[in-house]
């Protein structure tokens, strides 16, 4: 499964995909927002896991760009804003699942998974 990972936090970001790959994900992993946005272009992806607060602009705005694109990509949000409002706000714009940092990897992996499976039907 190929996951491409947005999060601007290179510890994080670093983490999380040395424990994906551990997990047997393949992971691309980007800092900001055109990164991602260039290799959604270029690579097709299963998943899609997306920090909000990133350097050059807002995770979600990106998300609403891709499903008004007709991207069907599942996109997990993985973020800090961990509020009921920003949790609503984040599915009813096109999120497949959210998740709230911080979070166990294991959760993570088992949670791209599950949007995987359901995107396959």
């Amino acid at each position: 499964m190929r996951v491409l990972v947005v999060e601007d936090d290179e510890v994080l970001r670093e983490a999380v995909e040395a424990g994906l790959a551990l997990a047997g994900f393949t992971v691309d992993a980007v800092d900001n927002l055109h990164d991602a946005k260039a290799a959604a272009t270029d690579w097709s992806y299963d998943a899609i896991v997306l920090d909000l607060a990133l350097p050059d602009g807002f995770g979600l705005d990106l998300l609403q760009e891709w499903r008004k694109a007709g991207s069907s990509t599942p996109v997990l949000l993985l973020t800090a804003r961990n509020a009921t409002f920003d949790r609503i706000t984040g599915l009813d714009s096109g999120a497949d699942d959210y998740l709230g940092k911080p979070f166990d990897l294991d959760e993570l992996a088992a949670r791209l998974r599950a949007i995987v499976r359901r995107g396959q039907g």
